[in-house]
C-alpha cells in the first residue's frame, strides 16, 4: 500500500510539474523561479532544476529541429495525395513529440528527486486543482 502511495505521489508530481512546463518556456529561468517560489525551493535546489532544465533543453534541440522539417515535409506532402508519405511523416512526428516528452518528463523526474517529503506533498496536494476544470462530466482519470 505504501509503495502505491509513493507511485501516485511521484506520477502526481511529474504531471503537476507537467503542467508547471505547458506554462513556461522550456527551462526557461522564469519557469524555475515560479517553481522556486512556490514550492519554496532553497538555493541549491534552484541552482539544480536551472542545471537540469538547461541540460534538457540542449537535449532536446535536435529534436525541435528534427520536429520542425518533419512538420515542414508533412504539410508539403498533404497537396500530394500521397498517403503512405504522409503515414510515415505523421509516424515520425509522433516519435519526435514522444522523444521531447520524454526529455522533459525525465528533466522533472531529476527535480523531483531533490525535493524534500514537504515539497513533494505540497506538489501532490497541488495535482487535484489542476484538474478541477478540466475533466468531463463522467470521464475519471
Amino acid at each position: 500500500m505504501q509503495l502505491l502511495s509513493k507511485k501516485l505521489v511521484s506520477c502526481a508530481a511529474v504531471a503537476v510539474l507537467g503542467a508547471v512546463s505547458l506554462c513556461a518556456k522550456p527551462a526557461g529561468h522564469g519557469m524555475v523561479k515560479q517553481m522556486a517560489a512556490y514550492f519554496n525551493f532553497t538555493p541549491a535546489q534552484t541552482s539544480q532544476a536551472r542545471a537540469i532544465f538547461l541540460e534538457a533543453k540542449q537535449s532536446a534541440q535536435p529534436v525541435r529541429k528534427q520536429l520542425r522539417e518533419t512538420r515542414l515535409a508533412l504539410k508539403a506532402a498533404i497537396p500530394t495525395g500521397n498517403t503512405e508519405q504522409i503515414q510515415q511523416l505523421a509516424a515520425t512526428e509522433g516519435s519526435d513529440m514522444g522523444q521531447l516528452a520524454a526529455i522533459r518528463a525525465t528533466a522533472f523526474a531529476k527535480v523531483y528527486k531533490t525535493l524534500t517529503p514537504e515539497q513533494q506533498q505540497k506538489m501532490a496536494a497541488f495535482q487535484p486543482a489542476r484538474h478541477g476544470g478540466k475533466r468531463k462530466a463522467g470521464v475519471q482519470n
